[in-house]
């Protein structure tokens, strides 16, 4: 069995943290086919870092786009490279574990994507919150909120059931949610309660956003409801291109998982307006509730939240 593991590290102006990741990455206690390495047009010392390390180490190959391509267009173009049997995901400004590989290849199985913890850290006073929590890798929790693509390992044949980077779920989502969402579809996703991402909080992060105010508590709930209560019909109308996506996404995938199918109809009712449309998702939502949320479970309040749940799911696009 082809066991091959391809990292693919995407960058643009890290100069300042890329060192620190490329050191964690080379430092695998795994045997690491190849480390591909797809700067986006840097304009501080980046190039010149991810040269020197190139000569240093061979097993490192370099490539450099012309013009920028974003963050997807720069992931997805870099993830295709990749000649390993599996891909893992490495931000520019993360530390790795050293034994993060070795845990994901031997917690995989057969399964198409594994999972793991990253704990947040910031040396420049960043929000940075670790939930402890073991993730919900169902596809009613993966169609909504992915896997940090940071965190992913999963088998380079996932690529191939991916649409087209023109799709609109890559104008409205990061690459990590059409990967995430296609993996769960097939109930293929393991999640190992491990801490073998160090994840860099820092305020020109690509990704980084405050969200103090989105920690699990009553009163962030409550706030959440009552503020989308007041913008339902304003949010709504940004995020119904995003649902139309997902939708379309899910459209294409070829999977008969009754979980996914009941999915599959949620997000088209997402994309729905008329009041009719509204109560039949909050119905779906509570059937499904005990499979929603961050920790499975069920009772009164879960169902309560779910039913609540099209107008608190709107908070996260504040």
């Amino acid at each position: 069995m082809n066991n091959t593991v391809s990292i693919v590290l995407c960058t643009y102006n890290g100069a300042r943290y890329i060192e620190q990741q490329l050191d964690s990455i080379i430092a695998q206690t795994y045997p690491i086919h190849e480390i591909i390495v797809q700067d986006d047009g840097s304009t501080d010392d980046t190039w010149t870092i991810l040269e020197r390390y190139a000569r240093n180490y061979s097993v490192i190959r370099l490539f450099r786009n012309e013009g920028r391509h974003g963050v997807n267009g720069n992931f997805l173009s870099a993830m295709r490279r990749a000649t390993g049997s599996f891909i893992a995901v490495s931000d520019q400004d993360d530390i790795w574990e050293p034994h993060k590989i070795a845990e994901q290849m031997r917690a995989i199985g057969p399964n198409m994507m594994c999972s793991c913890h990253s704990r947040p850290f910031s040396s420049d006073g960043s929000f940075a919150h670790f939930d402890s929590r073991p993730r919900n890798t169902s596809i009613f929790r993966m169609m909504f909120l992915a896997l940090p693509g940071h965190t992913l390992l999963f088998r380079r044949e996932l690529l191939g059931e991916l649409p087209p980077d023109n799709h609109p779920i890559f104008r409205h989502s990061i690459y990590d949610a059409a990967l995430c969402i296609t993996a769960a579809a097939h109930d293929s996703i393991v999640f190992l309660d491990s801490v073998l991402v160090n994840f860099r909080r820092h305020a020109d992060a690509a990704t980084y956003k405050d969200f103090h105010r989105s920690l699990p508590s009553w009163r962030n709930a409550l706030n959440a409801l009552v503020w989308g209560m007041g913008h339902y019909r304003s949010t709504r109308r940004l995020v119904l291109p995003l649902y139309g996506a997902r939708f379309e996404l899910m459209n294409q995938i070829q999977s008969a998982a009754p979980d996914f199918l009941k999915a599959r109809l949620i997000m088209y009712l997402e994309t729905r307006r008329d009041p009719v449309s509204f109560i039949r998702l909050q119905y779906h939502f509570v059937r499904v509730a005990p499979k929603l949320f961050q920790v499975c479970g069920d009772g009164f309040l879960v169902r309560l939240r779910a039913a609540l749940y099209p107008i608190l799911q709107l908070y996260m696009y504040k």
